[in-house]
This record gives C-alpha cells, sequence and structure tokens, in this order.
C-alpha cells in the first residue's frame, strides 16, 4: 500500500462485496433475511458461534462487527463520551458566540482541523491564514451550500 499517495473513499454499493469477503474470512457465516417489501432488499445476518450480528447492508455489518470485535459484549465500551454530539456541534455552531467561547488551545485545534477536512473538499484554500472567529464561523456555517463548480468562478474573470 502506497502511504503517499492520496486515496478517497466512500461508502457506496460498490464496497458491499469487500465487507462481506472481509466479514467472511474472519469466519462469519453471512446469510440475507429478505424483506417482504419490495422497496427493501432485508437484512445481513453474520453468525458466528452464539453471537448474531444484523444490519441493512454489509458495511453497517462490518461496523457493528468492528464494534463489537474492539469492546466486546460491552459493545458501547466505557468511554462514555459522546462524540457523535461533540463532532455534530463542530458542524454547526448556534452562532459566532459557540466559537468565541472557545479556549485559545481549543479554537486553533479547530481550525487546524477544519483547514485538514476542507482542504480534501476544495481545490484551493479557503480559511484564511489566520482566521478570526468571526470568520471561521461565517466559512463553517456556509462551506456546504456552496456551488463547488462556480466556487472559483471569479478568478476567470479578466
Amino acid at each position: 500500500m502506497e502511504v503517499n499517495k492520496s486515496f478517497r473513499v466512500s461508502a457506496e454499493a460498490n464496497m458491499h462485496n469487500a465487507a462481506l469477503r472481509i466479514i467472511q474470512s474472519k469466519g462469519y457465516k453471512i446469510f440475507l433475511y429478505p424483506s417482504e417489501s419490495d422497496a427493501f432488499y432485508g437484512h445481513y445476518w453474520a453468525i458466528q458461534e452464539h453471537r448474531d450480528f444484523i444490519a441493512e447492508d454489509p458495511l453497517q455489518l462490518l461496523g457493528i462487527i468492528t464494534i463489537w470485535e474492539t469492546n466486546g459484549d460491552n459493545w458501547n465500551g466505557t468511554d462514555r463520551r459522546n462524540l457523535r454530539d461533540t463532532i455534530a456541534s463542530r458542524a454547526f455552531p448556534d452562532s459566532v458566540a459557540a466559537i468565541e467561547n472557545l479556549s485559545d488551545e481549543d479554537f486553533k485545534e479547530q481550525v487546524d482541523d477544519y483547514r485538514l477536512f476542507l482542504n480534501r473538499i476544495f481545490p484551493k484554500e479557503i480559511l484564511p491564514e489566520n482566521p478570526t472567529r468571526q470568520d471561521f464561523f461565517d466559512v463553517i456555517s456556509n462551506f456546504y451550500k456552496w456551488d463547488l463548480e462556480n466556487f472559483y468562478e471569479w478568478e476567470n474573470i479578466d
């Protein structure tokens, strides 16, 4: 595997066979419990010894198996932090005041984290070098609404 080469993958149907092969290689028997509805394919089951894992698609199935393999029967783990809400509150700050309430260290970390993320989405840097908290809020609150194809159209004006 080349580590210096860029790579991106997303959860799509063309990943299902890879997920199923991994699950099977771990020794699970895989079944599809068909749905009575034409709108829904059914649930995938992975069975091994006294453990049953059930999901709507192979990627979810691999995910819950991995969670169980990591945490065991205490699948929820011992770390009780609510990362989902933390990540969501970073993505959807209520106001610039939420950004202003961050310590300087937390603000710098958030800017660095989002710079990494935004540089994967946009072909050019969109965060100013040293953004104010208002600048940062404006970008975070709006970047997902921007038309990526026409975002840099202004550069083509003579």
